[in-house]
């Protein structure tokens, strides 16, 4: 029996080690959230990093935020770019399980403070680091407007730009400069990680690339575990990893937005958001672009949430979606924000049911017949909430925020 027992051990084992992602070991339990790392604007104080991991957990020492070069046209192509590290031995994941990354800027020539566009609507659950930035121009959005920066964890607020792959890693070592792809530099790169290197030793916990559609020297190179990429215009290349998930992104406009839904943890287009804004977006508020083209999955254009959900889980798209807009205008929803009670009415529309849902898709309150058109909304907490209503054989669904 012992005998037995130690041998499904070892193949347990066996089974255990051997899950990699193209001769990167993977682990589990912690995911990128949202990235916003090409603002509409300067940079430096609109970018944005979330992490999510378990709540309240000591984020791991050697857990490292890291961007790895695409551009066809640059010697670093296959090489990681930057490289931030997310614990210090004592920060824990926020009490929501996010962790988030922003930067504010003074300028040292005329002491002005920017402060990040973020920080009024982080969640208070969420743990924050703020990255303290001195420079010559806020409105550079270039490293090299950046002078100091406290604490120095390796992020200065500028962001590779597409192409460029985003991981999330364990390392034992600050992993900057190491090359994934290639050998002594970039000429020999073919966009498949290297069998063997300084990466074969990291844990990956999450990835993800967008390329661009400039292919830039005719190729541009991706390698993370889900790719979104623009079409090819006026010919080129495109050197991807062996097992990532390709999204053809259909659409010339770089992304602004690259999120996670809900708590999902994989690679297919229905678990990630990716948008390309509209012109009308302005830091924070941000608006999806109502052109579904500019945004995956459709459910989410036109979205306007995306403003309320800083430091927390992201939305589904089952949560949001809105099957009758024609429906929806006929109904006076108020007030909103709201506390303790919703008023729904529509003039010769009677109301079959009401459900409320959480960001995540869980329907939480449900009534078939309300009493004066008035949702009793007393038992839950403050948030922001989906609201369903059916009536006519069909439904629409309505963000409702409760104070």
């Amino acid at each position: 029996m012992k005998t037995k027992l130690f041998f499904i051990a070892l193949i347990i084992s066996s089974f255990g080690y051997s899950q990699t992602f193209d001769n990167i070991p993977m682990g589990t339990g912690i995911y990128i959230n949202k990235l916003i790392a090409s603002p509409s604007g300067p940079d430096l104080t609109n970018e944005y990093i979330e992490i999510r991991g378990t709540a309240n957990a000591v984020v791991p020492s050697d857990l490292y935020f890291i961007s790895i070069e695409g551009d066809g046209s640059s010697s670093s192509r296959g090489k990681v770019s930057e490289a931030i590290k997310l614990g210090d031995g004592t920060r824990t994941f926020g009490a929501n399980g996010i962790l988030a990354i922003v930067c504010n800027y003074t300028d040292k020539n005329t002491n002005v403070v920017t402060t990040n566009a973020y920080s009024s609507l982080i969640s208070s659950d969420a743990t924050v680091i703020v990255i303290e930035l001195t420079g010559n121009d806020v409105t550079g959005s270039s490293s090299s407007n950046v002078s100091t920066k406290t604490p120095d964890i390796g992020y200065d607020g500028n962001l590779i730009d597409a192409t460029a792959t985003y991981m999330l890693i364990s390392a034992s070592s600050n992993p900057k400069s190491v090359r994934i792809d290639g050998t002594s530099d970039a000429t020999d790169a073919d966009g498949i990680i290297n069998a063997t290197g300084d990466h074969t030793s990291w844990t990956l916990y999450d990835s993800i690339t967008y390329m661009d559609d400039d292919y830039e020297n005719g190729a541009e190179y991706g390698y993370g575990q889900i790719v979104y990429a623009q079409p090819i215009v006026g010919g080129g290349s495109r050197f991807i990893t062996t097992s990532a998930t390709i999204v053809e992104f259909a659409t010339t406009s770089d992304a602004n937005y690259i999120l996670r839904q809900g708590t999902k943890t994989g690679y297919t287009a229905d678990d990630w958001i990716v948008s390309a804004n509209g012109s009308n977006s302005s830091v924070p508020n941000w608006v999806f672009s109502t052109t579904s083209t500019k945004v995956y999955p459709d459910a989410f254009a036109g979205w306007e949430g995306i403003k309320d959900v800083y430091g927390a889980l992201n939305p589904t798209a089952a949560a949001l979606y809105v099957e009758d807009n024609v429906l929806a205008s006929k109904f006076n929803i108020y007030p909103n924000p709201a506390k303790g009670f919703i008023n729904i009415k529509s003039k010769n529309i009677d109301i079959t049911s009401v459900k409320v849902y959480n960001l995540l898709g869980s329907k939480i309150l449900e009534k078939k017949v309300l009493r004066s058109n008035k949702l009793d909304i007393s038992s839950l907490s403050k948030g922001i909430y989906i609201l369903n209503v059916k009536a006519n054989n069909s439904n629409f669904t309505k963000k409702i925020i409760v104070e």
